[in-house]
């Protein structure tokens, strides 16, 4: 079945977070598609299942050593007035 889980905290391995921030903020992405009408519910599941084992693991980690939130990282400061 599945292979021997490893820490994730304890490696260090700042690509492999980084790549998990990215698969995180494209399952929000997707999650908020389906509620918009554009992905089955089969893809919001799958979705779902990478958000869900994203909180179980910054849950399991010590709270001092938390990185930012990926959606909090990555926000742009607004450019300017939005016009209509």
């Amino acid at each position: 079945m599945a292979g021997p889980r490893r820490e994730h905290g304890a490696t260090g391995d700042t690509s492999e977070q980084e790549r998990r921030d990215q698969e995180v903020l494209r399952a929000n992405r997707e999650l908020a598609a389906y509620f918009r009408g554009r992905r089955t519910e089969r893809e919001a599941r799958a979705a779902l299942k990478i958000i869900k084992a994203f909180v179980r693991e910054r849950q399991r980690r010590d709270q001092r050593t938390l990185p930012p939130l990926p959606a909090v990282r990555k926000a742009k400061p607004p450019t300017g007035p939005a016009e209509r």
